[in-house]
């Protein structure tokens, strides 16, 4: 075809100028982009600094990583990237780095349903006060004489300036206790009495006497489900003290627990536990119902025995031994001697400070703790 000579200078003049980016239609911007001159928005009422290059919404971005080189892969690659790590491809990778099997489940999960019941919120929604309402300590009263003890705990926590409360679980044969506490201003929630069940062929149940001591930490299991996201047991008989609210905010702790490779965290898996960080769960909670129901058509006997002498801990050791973590074994101390330095929260039941007094240290601190309490109450009623 012949192009007169004219038409083609200008072609080829229009071919070597560069793009004013200014000249494109606004509608040209990306469905899911931040327009141009768009102001980006605030979170908390702090504003985002550096360039004004526009920004893009981050609606997907919890599916991917963004790549070393500052190109947001395509959800193919990301998702060959994820399948390659969980050893499904033979390709080989670049570096030779094997993720734990928590990270790779947590991660094939959240492809699959990125807001499942294990997956946890987006990261990319802002907090708000509901963060704060999910999360919590939690104690159980065992016995009638934890009343100044739970006290003494509820006081610790609030001077470590925790940012959560503590929630005081009761079974009715102690409403006593219960109602005392929550004359103390402290927050109390009665759960269902704990016991193991028969089951007749007629489907008539026999229950097992309650006993809060022996079934107490089942409760925080079988009673908090779709109330709380996340929950740290602390011992009634524990002090804190300093701030540990890094068991509650800690992202690395949260992931830990999906309740299918990992259902429990606690400081000590030999003895019994001074805090346990765990979250309620409907599968879990219906685990340890299960293991507490006997058949009488069943073969029941042996199983019914056992019931009537083992605890809540070996209850939990016998259904989640292998989903059991261990963590801040090294913030708490439980044992006889000075209090090492690194030490947040202490387990003062061994020495009985409200039973027998003496000069070592967790007895003088407990001590000190309850003088305090005690000067706080007269003056509150002068």
């Amino acid at each position: 075809m012949d192009i007169p000579d004219d038409l083609a200078s200008a072609m080829r003049k229009s071919w070597s100028e560069s793009l004013d980016p200014s000249s494109l239609h606004p509608m040209t911007d990306s469905p899911i982009g931040t327009p141009g001159g768009t102001p980006k928005a605030s979170i908390g009422g702090s504003t985002a600094s550096g360039t004004s290059s526009p920004v893009d919404y981050q609606l997907l971005k919890h599916h991917y990583a963004i790549s070393d080189d500052g190109r947001k892969p395509s959800l193919q690659e990301g998702l060959r990237d994820v399948l390659e790590e969980l050893e499904f491809s033979k390709q080989p990778r670049p570096q030779a780095v094997r993720r734990g099997s928590i990270e790779d489940a947590s991660k094939l999960r959240q492809w699959l349903n990125p807001r499942s019941s294990f997956s946890g919120a987006s990261s990319n929604e802002p907090p708000g006060v509901t963060l704060l309402q999910s999360k919590c300590w939690v104690t159980v009263v065992e016995t009638p004489e934890d009343l100044p003890l739970i006290l003494v705990l509820n006081h610790s926590i609030k001077a470590s300036c925790s940012r959560f409360k503590l929630y005081v679980l009761y079974m009715g044969e102690l409403s006593d206790v219960g109602a005392e506490l929550s004359m103390h201003g402290v927050e109390v929630i009665r759960v269902e009495d704990i016991s193991p069940i028969l089951i007749h062929p007629s489907g008539n149940a026999t229950r097992a006497s309650p006993d809060s001591a022996r079934w107490c930490k089942l409760a925080p299991f079988l009673s908090l489900t779709n109330s709380f996201d996340l929950i740290c047991y602390l011992s009634p008989r524990s002090v804190v003290l300093a701030n540990i609210d890094e068991l509650l905010e800690s992202q690395a702790v949260a992931d830990e627990i999906d309740n299918e490779t990992c259902v429990l965290l606690s400081n000590s898996m030999e003895r019994s536990p001074t805090t346990v960080v765990l979250r309620p769960n409907e599968g879990v909670e219906a685990c340890i119902r299960e293991y507490m129901t006997v058949y009488v058509n069943a073969g029941y006997n042996d199983k019914w025995n056992k019931l009537q002498t083992i605890t809540d801990l070996e209850v939990l050791k016998e259904l989640f031994q292998d989903s059991w973590g261990v963590v801040a074994a090294e913030y708490c101390h439980a044992g006889r001697g000075p209090i090492p330095s690194h030490t947040r929260v202490v387990e003062v039941g061994a020495r009985k400070p409200w039973l027998v007094q003496s000069n070592d240290d967790v007895t003088k601190l407990w001590n000190n703790i309850w003088r305090v309490l005690n000067n706080q109450t007269q003056a509150h009623y002068t």
